[in-house]
């Protein structure tokens, strides 16, 4: 069989319930996850079950866009200079600005600094239709603060701003929603295998090119052979452990599973995420509460689906933002601490905060406290992708997260809190009647409470992530003995074979990653379609469709 683009998911296809803002606590740990734990570690997750956390990713059509909390936030426009800087040419702020444009349909565009937005593109970006009084609220409060309400897509971030999402009419915009149901049906060149499971690429040992890939479907396991190139898009995960699997990646670790180097490479170093922290909780009044009986619940769940309006079109109090700067950043204007302020239960975090982490499915709108999570933008730990010692293939990859192996990165966590114990002093949270809940969780009841080693205790034992790994296959000069691929995306040494995902960035940006992850597609895609373009223009044997094609084996 001839295909001229093969997309190839693991997962199945995105279901309707992944369409629900509210639903991100429902949808994790569910089929539509990879199920992933971080390793053991000496300064992380140490309260956690096994001392490990969980690390979600979307196993399904739209991948992580799936199942995340629809954040559109691109970084700041420093993040992408500084990879220019590295040896990165083409990624510079006014390099890759164009590639967020042109993703981007903006449907606010009174609301935000319009020459920075896109408004004819695949991606819907705007507001939910529906925000509570405790999210107003938190808005406000940030201002009554002096952080000034400013467009966080646009130059500055030191601020806060009612966020805008990945969402349209109510419902979830994933990557999938926006750039493949539109076409997936109408181009011919497109074929969509879902529930594909890839293992590794095909690389000719002599010459060293990409000529397929190696995935199992029903059980069977499939050969297909590509005439132009092989492209990973498997996140920051999966593509290490696939160019591992294929012979790319460090020969040592190669070596102990029995693999063939191919090309010794720095695959799954470099490891970087956004850590926070569960602990820090704010209880609000019954007034403010939006806790809602069963009854009300399945009401508004039938409203929902009849008008993709109410609650369960947002989710909470996590559409406030804000980007502050610690003592502890040294370069004026970019932030080190992002706040985002999830919704909890009270009384069942205190009963037992490790338990309802892994229990929650209760939606995002529905909370009778704040969880105020301080987000770390500029980790300095680096951590390490690995393969499974018991089975390399059909095992999870291991991740040594090594969340907290830098002190800075603890201190950084700690003064985040510190600033936003200062929420309190607002009018705005006074008018919630919200307050500090001051149980010493069990993990640290032994540290005096509200001390600057009770919070570190706190970040150490209930470490979590707003889950954005990226730079596992760390894009680069070839001078540079970290890179993995070149600024062109393709992997060293070995031809047709790019990766265009989050595990290129060199340095993870300071903001959520699922819009800095499409424009990388958008740029990538760019890249291979000047490849060959200009190829097939020079050379009128590649014209027709059958140099673009796909065989089964």
């Amino acid at each position: 069989m001839i295909y001229y683009v093969l997309l190839l998911e693991a997962g199945g296809e995105e279901p309707e319930v992944a369409d629900v803002p509210s639903f991100p606590p429902v949808v994790v740990r569910s089929s539509l996850d990879w199920g992933y734990q971080t390793q053991p570690s000496p300064h992380s997750c140490l309260a956690r079950r096994n001392r490990r956390c969980a690390w979600y990713r979307g196993r399904v059509m739209g991948g992580s866009s799936t199942i995340n909390y629809l954040i559109y936030i691109r970084g700041h426009p420093r993040d992408y200079d500084e990879w220019e800087e590295l040896g990165n040419h083409g990624w510079s702020y006014s390099d890759v600005l164009p590639y967020f444009i042109k993703s981007e349909r903006n449907e606010n565009p009174e609301k935000i600094e319009p020459q920075y937005h896109g408004f004819d593109g695949y991606l819907p970006v705007g507001y939910f239709p529906y925000q509570d009084q405790n999210t107003l609220a938190l808005v406000e409060a940030y201002q009554e603060l002096g952080l000034p309400y400013l467009d966080q897509n646009a130059e500055q971030l030191i601020g806060t701003m009612l966020m805008q999402h990945t969402t349209e009419d109510g419902r979830r915009a994933s990557s999938n929603v926006a750039f493949i149901r539109p076409i997936r049906n109408k181009r011919e060149n497109l074929t969509v295998q879902t529930k594909a499971h890839v293992y590794r690429v095909l690389i000719d040992p002599t010459t060293k090119k990409a000529y397929g890939v190696e995935y199992r479907k029903n059980n069977k396991l499939h050969t297909v052979l590509a005439r132009k190139e092989v492209i990973l898009s498997a996140g920051s995960i999966n593509s290490p452990a696939i160019l591992m699997l294929s012979g790319v990646g460090p020969a040592d670790h190669l070596k102990q599973h029995g693999i063939e180097l191919l090309k010794d490479l720095a695959v799954g170093h470099n490891l970087q995420d956004h850590t926070t922290i569960d602990g820090v909780v704010f209880a609000l009044s019954n007034q403010t509460a939006t806790t809602v009986t069963d009854q009300q619940l399945q009401q508004d769940v039938f409203y929902y689906r009849d008008t993709h309006r109410g609650p369960l079109s947002s989710t909470g109090p996590l559409q406030a933002n804000a980007f502050v700067q610690t003592k502890y950043e040294r370069e004026p204007g970019r932030p080190d601490i992002q706040f985002s302020i999830d919704s909890t239960n009270v009384e069942n975090f205190y009963t037992d905060p490790i338990l309802t982490a892994e229990t929650a499915v209760l939606p995002l709108s529905y909370y009778d406290g704040l969880m105020v999570r301080p987000i770390l933008l500029n980790p300095q730990s680096r951590g390490v992708i690995r393969l499974n010692d018991s089975d390399p293939i059909n095992g999870l990859p291991v991740i040594h997260a090594n969340t907290f192996f830098e002190e800075i990165d603890l201190r950084r966590i700690v003064e985040g809190v510190k600033q936003s114990l200062n929420l309190l002093r607002t009018k705005a949270l006074q008018h919630l009647g919200a307050a500090l809940v001051t149980t010493p969780l069990p993990a640290c009841s032994h540290v005096a409470f509200g001390t600057d080693e009770y919070w570190a205790c706190i970040a150490q034992a209930y470490t979590t992530t707003i889950f954005h790994p990226v730079g596992t296959c760390k894009m680069g000069p070839s001078k540079d003995p970290k890179a993995v691929v070149s600024p062109e995306l393709k992997v060293y040494g070995i031809e047709n074979l790019r990766v265009i995902d989050a595990s290129i960035m060199p340095k993870i940006v300071r903001g959520n990653t699922n819009a800095a992850v499409i424009m990388i597609g958008e740029k990538g895609s760019d890249l291979v379609k000047e490849r060959w373009l200009k190829q097939d223009q020079h050379d009128p044997a590649y014209y027709g469709f059958d140099f673009d094609s796909f065989s089964d084996k």
